[in-house]
């Protein structure tokens, strides 16, 4: 079994349910209610499911993996379509039963009759979801889906959740794995001789322990599919020279010895002006949304094409978000003419047109030879270390004695009206990303931005932290005056 399925729940295997069928059938619309959110990308145009989509539900104690597929179209020898049945085939191997979703409305079409040869065929139990049953005569046409011989017919409305509950009765009737169990809390009990742990401890601990979330992102064809990919070992997501081929983000799991990683592989963002189809304009919505989950992002650039605009506006968005980043500069095997300076040079232009990631690692890499691919992942690694560091109290006290108060020699701001902001001291109130108030008093709030630079980069040579962005927020205590 793959990577991608060893780790659902506390290290235990859940057993895989696959939902499939033909385009446009409401498969994503049945994964999002299951699972509880809106992950599967919906509309009404076919075909906007690709990759793989996994997920997890529940049901009368029973706990079970989901997996969404692209629609199935079995005869199909266009690109797209040839690899959605190609991703939807490795689903149905792994899966323990089948959800064949069928249209209801539309009844038996003669690719479902292509379908139901193939699914027989795999000898897995297979679950007939006729879908859009929103009414009585729909549900009583539902009937005429056994003549393809599976045993477990059931009429639903995915969209309003009709006959829902039947069908997970159907699902976890012969399912083999573990039963949900009471979660019990890590956190040890306050005993004899046993300690509390504080707040802050237990959430650094609960994030040592949990998958790091890594998101690759960047602008279209750039080569995101393919870096997962290579990552992984395998043809986890459809790759084409079609730009816009990934429409979903979607989650896969990677096992290292020193860490377990989400890595999430989304589509290609645009500028709002270049997206038309509303099924294009969710996924670039969704690869946003990515970034407000991910610990560390790989922002991957184009080598051959260069740093464009939009890969800084895209590093902008990581850095909103509060990810740690690492600059992947992809397809560079295919730059022509390097010399032994290229390199640098390349990172010197990079750094002049992203003048605010003077903190975020450069890495070139190919996708296509593995080319320090592999160099990703212990940088994400160490970049999700320090974004996670809180500085003791003292220690940031005598830092500040040392090299703000007396060895800067930088003005917090300009004198207002006689009077000067004073720098009082600063503490850190919060982790990823580290986050530090600076209190003030006299004068007039707010910091010039070089004494703001100046101290975050002293921070960072200080403290080491190293591919993750710092929060400075300034609090004044003005004289009150009646």
């Amino acid at each position: 079994m793959s990577s991608r399925t060893k780790k659902y729940a506390a290290g235990k295997t859940l057993p895989l349910v696959a939902i499939v069928g033909r385009p446009n059938v409401g498969k994503s619309t049945l994964f999002n209610r299951l699972i509880g959110e809106r992950r599967s990308i919906v509309g009404d145009e076919p075909g906007i499911t690709r990759d793989r989509i996994y997920g997890e539900s529940e049901w009368n104690g029973k706990r079970f993996a989901l997996v969404d597929t692209g629609g199935i179209v079995p005869d199909d020898d266009a690109l797209i379509p040839a690899n959605i049945l190609k991703q939807a085939g490795v689903a149905i191997e792994e899966a323990q039963a089948l959800v064949w979703m069928v249209d209801a409305r539309k009844g038996v079409t003669p690719l479902d009759e292509e379908l139901a040869r193939l699914l027989r065929g795999t000898g897995k139990r297979v679950i007939v979801a006729a879908n859009k049953a929103d009414a009585v005569n729909w549900e009583s046409d539902a009937g005429e889906f056994h003549e393809f011989g599976f045993a477990d017919v059931v009429p639903i409305s995915a969209e309003h959740g009709n006959g829902i509950g039947e069908m997970l009765d159907t699902i976890v009737q012969e399912l083999r794995g573990p039963t949900l169990k009471e979660d019990l809390s890590e956190s040890p009990a306050v005993a004899h001789g046993q300690t509390e742990v504080s707040r802050e401890d237990a959430k650094a601990q609960s994030y040592a322990k949990r998958d790091l979330n890594l998101a690759i992102v960047g602008r279209p064809n750039v080569g995101k599919s393919s870096l997962l990919n290579r990552l992984l070992g395998e043809e986890r997501a459809i790759v084409s020279p079609i730009a816009g081929t990934t429409r979903d983000a979607v989650d896969t799991l990677l096992k290292t010895n020193e860490q377990t990683f989400r890595l999430i592989d989304t589509a290609g963002i645009r500028r709002k002006g270049k997206t038309r189809e509303m099924a294009e304009k969710l996924s670039v919505i969704m690869a946003r949304k990515s970034l407000e989950r991910a610990d560390v992002a790989i922002i991957v650039l184009d080598a051959e094409e260069g740093i464009a605009q939009l890969d800084a506006a895209i590093a902008g968005y990581a850095v909103e978000a509060g990810c740690s980043i690492i600059l992947a500069v992809n397809k560079w095997d295919a730059l022509e003419g390097k010399l032994t300076g290229t390199a640098a040079a390349f990172e010197r232009k990079l750094r002049d047109q992203m003048k605010f990631l003077s903190w975020a690692p450069v890495v070139t890499t190919s996708a296509l030879t593995g080319q320090r691919v592999r160099n990703l992942l212990a940088l994400a690694v160490r970049a999700n270390k320090t974004r996670n560091t809180r500085v003791a109290t003292s220690r940031l006290n005598d830092f500040f004695e040392r090299e703000i108060k007396e060895r800067s020699g930088i003005t917090p701001a300009k004198t207002h009206k006689g009077s000067r902001l004073h720098v009082q001291y600063i503490t850190q109130i919060g982790v990823r990303p580290p986050q530090f108030v600076v209190f003030t008093s006299g004068g007039k709030a707010g910091l010039h931005f070089s004494f703001l630079r100046h101290l975050e980069n002293r921070l960072r040579d200080e403290f080491d932290f190293f591919a993750t962005p710092i929060r400075i927020i300034e609090r004044h205590k003005s004289k009150k005056r009646r």
